[in-house]
Formats: C-alpha cells, structure tokens, sequence
C-alpha cells in the first residue's frame, strides 16, 4: 500500500562546482547539533541516456531543456535522448530493464510507477540518496504529487509537472450574453445554457464521449467523495453511490441539461470550440497553446466544484497526472546516478520552459516561483495546486479502473443508461483483470 514518507534533508545537490563540499544538517532523531559533511564528485565526461514517450510541442520543450543542461555542464555530464511513442516507449522498458540495457535515466506517467517498482523495474531513490548524500526536498514540490512518487515505503520517482484537465471558456461569448466566469456547477450550466444549442448557432459545453472522459469522470468522482480503487484490496472501488453520483453529474450535461449535442467525436468539441461555436470547452492543459494558435480569444480557470450542486471537503479535486523521473533497475553506477540527479534536479527546476511549451504545471516549487513562470498569462488562472489529485497507489491500477471508460462512454451516449449497472460491470471486469495480473506475477 501506499504509504507517506518524506525525505528529512537539505537539498545538498547543487547546479555548478558539482566537487565543492557541502554541510547538511543531521537528520531528525538524533541530538539535532551533528552535522554531516557531504562530498559531491567532481563529473567529468560522464554520459549518460534518458529515454522518454516525449512528442510534439511537449517534445520541443524537453529537447531544449536537454540541450541547454549539455551547455551549462559541457565537458562533466553529456545527456543523450530517445524518444518514441508512448505504447513502444513502455514496452521498450519492460523489455530492455530486466537485461539491463535501458536508459540511465526515463520519464513516466507517476500511475505506472507502483507497477514498474512492483516488477523491481524501478531503483528506489531513497537508497541511493542515503548512500551518496545528493537529496532532493520534499519540500521543494506540491507535496501530494511527491508523495505519489512513493510506494512500500520508497521512493522512486521525482516530479517534472501535474497535467489535468482545465475548464476553458471564450471571452467574447461570455462578453456577448453578460456573463462572467463561471464558479461552481450551478454558474457553468446557466452559462452554457444561454448559447442556442444548435450546430449552427453553437453550444454551451460540448462533450466528447470518449476523450478526454476519462479525466472528466475521474474529476467528477473525486469531487463527489469517491475513488477509483481500495488502497487495502487494490480491487475497484466506483461502484457505489459516489460512483453513480459522478457518471450522472457528467452524463447529465448531455442528457437532462442538453448543453452538449449526443455522441461528439474526439476533438470535435475541440474545433467547434477554436471555431467559436462553443461557450466552454474541457480539455488538458496540454492543449493550451493549441487554443493560442487557433485565436480564439480564450480564458482559463479549473474544474473545481463542477461536478457537484454543493462544495464539500472533496469538491475542489481536479483528477491528474505526473510526468516523473525514475531511474531504471541494471543502471546502477553510483557516478552517474549522482549525475542523473544532476540532470534530473535541473530539468524539474527550469520547467518553467516546460510550463511554457506545453501549458503544464511544474511540480517544482522553484520552477513556479520564477519570474518568467509568474509571466505565463494563463498558468495563473489554474487555481490552487494543491487540488490537483493523483491516483491512488496500486501495481494494478488500470486493470482495476481502465475498464469504467467505455461505461462512461456509454452513458454519454445513450440517455436510457443504468449507472450502477454499469458502473458494476465495469468493476466486475476490473476485478478479474487485477486477479488475472496478480496471478501473472
């Protein structure tokens, strides 16, 4: 299970002079006056490979990060990186780490890390920490998304971002009928309804049944106290009245609503949006410089208290995810371990040029309080950090909650739905699925 554990040291790893000798306080537990003395080496010509599922205007962000590392540390520590789309990119971990012939540093989705640690795929963090002295702080990220780095009690990943989906609205429309931003639930729906609903005339919030729902629903099960899976089981834990609550805040849009026109192909919903035949639109944070491009005249804020008629404790939650560095089992050599915490602190620290690029969140602390971050004119309308919730823990998790999709697809598209039925299939199958997989090993 997933359990809290927070790395207690100062951040002794530092960009420049990487041989200088540096002073971290003791660690708490002992008399509190030691002190421990730690030497970092000196790197020279140390080369090292990072892999990563990286494209697109996410791809140009990360090659420029990778590239202005290599000129800052020219001649101690050389990056060299793969990149290729995502299924070939997770296959190609499985296959290669038990060999011992993958990349010295990789990016994954933090979901898959418990999966990956759980097939011993994964070096555990804390241990080569300990043992070299270079630490990263806990208290240099959103703390939620650390912490979803961790499982058995290790650590085994460090946060580049949060990516989660965003509620987006046109300006102009918003102007045209008098309105303002919307804030919970009830504002969003009275907004949307005053467009008039017609092909033509356009629509207030259309929703594509398949993409990206997903989010959409986890979104809505969070805020209405629910969860994906039992953090003790590991088995689906949506079926139940949160579960069905949520399917029907989403499906309702549709159906009951009608500020979506039915059965709205992927991306859809996103030209008629770039088009300005729609109010709202929900999408990742990764589309936004889509929307720049397109010319829309847009604004941004988030999903928090959409999917409920009454804020609560979990009304605000926004279901994401995390890109995170980990290092792979068979790349062991202490030297450019240290070095790929070099790399890895670097790249988190600037991901400001990450933000910029692909409209992510920096999970770096230092990252969202530059300047040039603070001058992202959107980046300041995605509210609170702290509300953005990872997945619960577990090796199995998308065989226990990957099979709740096409329901949701379901009940999007055909207005006769069964939720609970649903929802109950759904975590029949995703029962067997996490049996069939703890049988596999």
């Amino acid at each position: 299970m997933k359990k809290k554990w927070t790395l207690l040291a100062l951040l002794a790893l530092v960009l420049t002079g990487c041989g200088e000798t540096s002073q971290a306080p003791s660690t708490p537990g002992g008399n509190g006056d030691e002190s421990v003395e730690v030497s970092l080496p000196t790197f020279e010509n140390v080369a090292l490979t990072y892999g990563n599922p990286i494209t697109g205007a996410d791809g140009t962000a990360m090659r420029r990060l990778v590239r202005e590392f290599n000129q800052a540390y020219e001649g101690q520590i050389t990056v060299t990186e793969s990149f290729m789309p995502e299924t070939d990119f997770y296959e190609s971990l499985v296959a290669t780490i038990p060999m011992k012939r993958s990349f010295d540093i990789a990016l994954i989705h933090s979901y898959r890390i418990p999966s990956f640690a759980n097939k011993n795929l994964l070096f555990p963090l804390n241990t080569l920490t300990a043992s070299t002295g270079v630490d990263i702080s806990r208290d240099n990220y959103i703390p939620d998304v650390y912490d979803a780095m961790i499982w058995d009690n290790k650590q085994y990943g460090i946060p580049l971002d949060v990516h989660s989906i965003m509620l987006y609205y046109n300006k102009d429309l918003l102007s045209q009928y008098s309105l303002e931003v919307p804030t919970n639930r009830a504002e969003l729906i009275a907004a949307a309804k005053k467009m008039p609903q017609t092909n033509t005339g356009g629509w207030g919030l259309p929703l594509s049944t398949t993409w990206p729902s997903e989010y959409i629903f986890t979104t809505a099960l969070y805020q209405n106290g629910g969860k994906e899976i039992d953090k003790t089981s590991l088995m689906p834990a949506f079926n139940n009245a949160a579960g069905v609550a949520a399917l029907k805040s989403v499906a309702d849009l549709i159906h009951v609503e009608k500020i979506s026109p039915l059965n709205v192909n992927v991306d859809a919903d996103l030209l008629m949006f770039q088009q300005g035949k729609a109010m709202f639109h929900i999408n990742g944070n990764w589309m936004l410089n889509s929307l720049v491009d397109s010319g829309v005249n847009f604004g941004v804020t988030s999903l928090a208290d959409m999917f409920v008629d009454t804020p609560t404790a979990d009304s605000k939650k926004v279901a994401s995810r995390s890109h995170t560095f980990v290092l792979p089992q068979g790349r062991n050599e202490t030297l450019k371990q240290q070095a790929a915490l070099v790399f890895i602190k670097y790249v988190t620290e600037n991901a400001y040029l990450w933000a910029e690029s692909g409209g992510h969140i920096p999970a770096s602390n230092i990252a969202r309080n530059t300047e040039e971050y603070h001058g992202l004119i959107h980046h300041k309308n995605y509210g609170d950090v702290n509300m953005y919730t990872l997945n619960e823990a577990s090796p199995y998790y998308y065989e226990a909650f990957a099979p709740v999709f096409s329901r949701v697809t379901t009940a999007m598209s055909d207005a006769t739905y069964d939720a609970l039925a649903l929802l109950n299939a759904a975590a029949e199958e995703g029962e067997q699925a996490v049996l069939l997989a703890q049988l596999e090993g």
